[in-house]
C-alpha cells in the first residue's frame, strides 16, 4: 500500500499505520455523526441538556435546604457541598444510560459493517465527558467568579480528575452489563433508569456519610458511587471524613464489572444477533 503527501512523494504505508487511520476515521465520523444526531442536530441540546439536568436538581435541593434553613453538612457554602455530591453522581447514572445505545438491536442495523460497539462506546464516552466537564466548569467557575465561594476552586484538581475518570469508568461498566441484560429482559430496560436515579439518594450528595451510625454506614460502603462522591469531594475539601473513601474497593469493583460486562457481551454475541 502506498499513501501520498502534499510535497507529492509517495511512501509506503504498513498495515499497522494504515489500520490506525482507518480507526482514526471512523472514531472521528462517528463523532461528529453522533454529536449532530442527539436532539436535532445540535450537540448542545443534547449532551448539554443532561449536564444541567444535574444544576436544576442541586439549585432546587438549595432552595429547599435554604427555605427551610439547613445549613452545610459540611464547608461553608450550601451550593458547593451538594454540586461536589451531585456531579459524580450524574456522571454515573448519565454515562449508565447512554452506554446501553450502542449495544441495542436498533443501533446494531443502523451501523456501517465498518463500525464496531466498542467504537460507539468510546464515542459516546467522551461526549459525555466533554459535556460533563463543560457543565461542572461552568457550575464551579460560576460560584467562584459569582458568589466568591473560593472553595469551589478544587485545592488538588488531580484528585478531582482522577475520582471523575473512576467514576465514568463505572458508569461505562454498568452501562455495559445492562445493555446485554435488556437486550435479554426487555423490561430491565424499563426499570433501570428509575433504579439508576434512586442510587441519587444513596450516595451522599447533601449529608456526610461518614456521619452516619456505623450499621448504616456499612450499608452505604456498599455503594461503589458513595466512595466515588467522597473521593471528588477531597478535592474541594482536603480534610474530609474518609470513613467511607476507599480508592481500591471502587477501582476493583469497577475492574470486575467491566471484565463482566464485557464477559457476558461475548458470551451471549451469537444468541442475540440470531434472537434481532
Amino acid at each position: 500500500m502506498t499513501q501520498a503527501y502534499p510535497n507529492g512523494r509517495i511512501y509506503a504505508a504498513g498495515p499497522r499505520r494504515l489500520a490506525l487511520r482507518t480507526q482514526f476515521n471512523v472514531l472521528s465520523a462517528l463523532l461528529f455523526r453522533e454529536a449532530g444526531m442527539r436532539n436535532g442536530q445540535n450537540f448542545t441540546l443534547g449532551y448539554l441538556a443532561s449536564g444541567f439536568e444535574a444544576l436544576v436538581f442541586i439549585a432546587t435541593i438549595g432552595l429547599v435546604f435554604s427555605a427551610l434553613s439547613r445549613t452545610p453538612p459540611y464547608g461553608s457554602s450550601l451550593l458547593l457541598f451538594i454540586g461536589t455530591g451531585v456531579f459524580p453522581i450524574y456522571l454515573f447514572i448519565h454515562t449508565s444510560l447512554r452506554l446501553r445505545q450502542p449495544w441495542s438491536a436498533v443501533s446494531r442495523r443502523q451501523r456501517f459493517p465498518i463500525e464496531r460497539p466498542f467504537d460507539h462506546i468510546l464515542v459516546h464516552t467522551v461526549l459525555h465527558l466533554l459535556s460533563s466537564a463543560l457543565v461542572a466548569i461552568f457550575f464551579f467557575g460560576g460560584l467562584y467568579m459569582f458568589y466568591g465561594v473560593r472553595a469551589a476552586v478544587p485545592s488538588d484538581p488531580v484528585t478531582a480528575v482522577v475520582s471523575l475518570l473512576v467514576v465514568l469508568m463505572l458508569g461505562v461498566a454498568t452501562g455495559i452489563c445492562n445493555s446485554v441484560i435488556a437486550r435479554i429482559i426487555p423490561v430491565w430496560d424499563l426499570l433501570w433508569p428509575s433504579i439508576a436515579r434512586a442510587t441519587l439518594h444513596f450516595s451522599g450528595p447533601y449529608f456526610v456519610a461518614a456521619y452516619l451510625s456505623p450499621n448504616v454506614r456499612w450499608y452505604f460502603g456498599l455503594n461503589p458511587v458513595t466512595h466515588g462522591v467522597n473521593w471528588f469531594r477531597h478535592a474541594f475539601y482536603p480534610f474530609y471524613p474518609n470513613e467511607l473513601t476507599d480508592h481500591v474497593y471502587i477501582m476493583t469493583f469497577t475492574a470486575v464489572l467491566l471484565f463482566f460486562g464485557l464477559l457476558l457481551e461475548a458470551g451471549t454475541r451469537q444468541y442475540l444477533e440470531e434472537k434481532d
